[in-house]
């Protein structure tokens, strides 16, 4: 698992092992990552699925 700079992960998060999430990224409360999480977007979910891209 590699997390990049001014990540925020919300609680009861599970990160699977081999995933990256990269800059500028918001990982949803309560979600499940099983890949990886492009820069500056919003995931969340059971997978976690992209919902916003701030790009």
């Amino acid at each position: 698992m590699t997390i990049g700079n001014n990540v925020w992960i919300g609680a009861n998060t599970f990160i699977l092992p081999g995933v990256t999430i990269h800059d500028g990224s918001v990982v949803a409360a309560n979600s499940v990552v099983s890949s990886d999480v492009p820069s500056m977007s919003l995931v969340g979910g059971n997978p976690a699925k992209l919902i916003r891209s701030f790009n």
